[in-house]
């Protein structure tokens, strides 16, 4: 709890994140019971002191396939390709939801209809951030996620919180491979051909730093990753995902960058001063920045300390260099605003009899820094069982 209000500067909902944290780890349990098959390893989702994030076989198809599985076996309907438009709301109650014609009725309606990345008004309004990287931006999830709540949520006059905030990764503009960390190997440089902070640093905090940076850096690397002979072998990441064990970069290797030189996309010059012109970066500035890094790799005290694992000098021609940019848009974390019961409040507060949410359709839970990998999907699986919980418990 206190590392993640920490890492927020506790602005997200205390007593929300209270019961997320309490909760998180019985909501693992319970994924597990209902047959969502776990790795036994646990590992860093972010820059926590001890690893703390389980993974599922399979990864989410793993999660989706096990609750499908277990939604049949309960009988439970799921009527696709519906967009709800409206909320039916009787006596100040929501009672159910309707289509059209159609409606349908329950004692409660638990909103879980993802966020609005799919949708660029909604993208302007309450992301802007996300066009800072103009039309490299991309979307990695659902063609669902429209925001259609935030719409239909305004008859009962639901309170929005979290503008402005969502998870971008960094990203080169050649491929939308989804990478969620550079290879640490990697030197990142801005405009001014400087180094701002440690390439192995959570994706999380990366965002604010390229915001930082006006979103926009060089990535820098020499022959070594094309040629491994050259030099010093390194880590590429900070661990092993279970299930995806000796993979290597999907973006960053020899083929890839080979194809990518032959297109313009990535530079290469057989100097460190002919790179920096090729990039339109200072030349003195950016050789004297490679040659303090390369420094600090032969003492093994990075200016950023950077994790040794990742240190092998920018020091075997030819060199290469790339454009990144936060362009990878995850999730977005503007939605409605929910008390430690995940019931929805309106706009002074109050809870709203009969309507609940869980997930990225909610606000408040998700802070500006994304406290590591899961966060999301344990928001969803937290919050979804809470909110049946409460449910559950207004019945009896």
């Amino acid at each position: 709890f206190h590392d993640y209000m920490s890492l927020n500067q506790w602005m997200v909902e205390a007593g929300v994140i209270r019961r997320y944290c309490d909760e998180a780890g019985p909501a693992v349990d319970w994924l597990g019971d209902l047959g969502v098959p776990f790795h036994d390893d646990l590992v860093y989702g972010g820059g926590e002191i001890v690893p703390r994030c389980h993974c599922a076989v399979n990864g989410g198809q793993g999660i989706i396939d096990a609750l499908h599985a277990k939604a049949r076996e309960r009988d439970i309907d799921i009527a696709l390709g519906q967009r709800i438009d409206r909320l039916i709301v009787e006596g100040g109650r929501v009672v159910g939801v309707a289509v059209g014609d159609d409606e349908i009725r329950a004692h409660a309606v638990i909103v879980a209809s993802g966020g609005f990345a799919k949708n660029m008004a909604l993208m302007e309004e309450f992301f802007p951030g996300a066009y800072g990287t103009g039309d490299w931006m991309w979307y990695i999830g659902a063609d669902g996620s429209r925001g259609d709540a935030i719409g239909f949520t305004k008859s009962v006059n639901a309170q929005l919180t979290g503008h402005g905030r969502g998870l971008r990764l960094l990203h080169p503009n050649f491929v939308t491979t989804l990478e969620a960390f550079m290879p640490g190997w990697m030197v990142l440089v801005n405009r001014d051909g400087r180094r701002f902070g440690a390439e192995n640093a959570p994706y999380g905090l990366m965002d604010g730093f390229m915001t930082a940076q006006g979103n926009v850096a060089f990535a820098i690397f020499d022959d070594v990753v094309l040629n491994p002979e050259k030099g010093p072998q390194v880590e590429t990441y900070k661990q092993a995902i279970p299930g995806r064990e000796g993979r290597g970069s999907p973006n960053w290797n020899p083929i890839m960058v080979e194809e990518q030189v032959g297109r313009g996309r990535i530079k290469r010059s057989e100097t460190l001063e002919g790179l920096a012109r090729e990039l339109g970066l200072p030349v003195e500035r950016f050789v004297a920045t490679i040659k303090r890094y390369n420094n600090g790799c032969a003492t093994g005290v990075d200016d950023y300390d950077k994790d040794k694992k990742f240190l092998r000098p920018i020091a075997h021609p030819p060199y290469y260099g790339a454009e990144v940019r936060p362009a990878t848009v995850c999730f977005t974390q503007t939605g409605l605003r929910i008390d430690r019961d995940a019931q929805v409040l309106n706009d002074f507060g109050e809870p709203i009899a009969g309507l609940y949410a869980a997930g990225e359709v909610t606000g408040g839970v998700i802070g500006d820094r994304y406290v590591g990998s899961g966060n999301s999907l344990s928001n969803g699986a937290t919050f979804g069982r809470i909110a049946g919980q409460s449910v559950a418990k207004k019945l009896q």
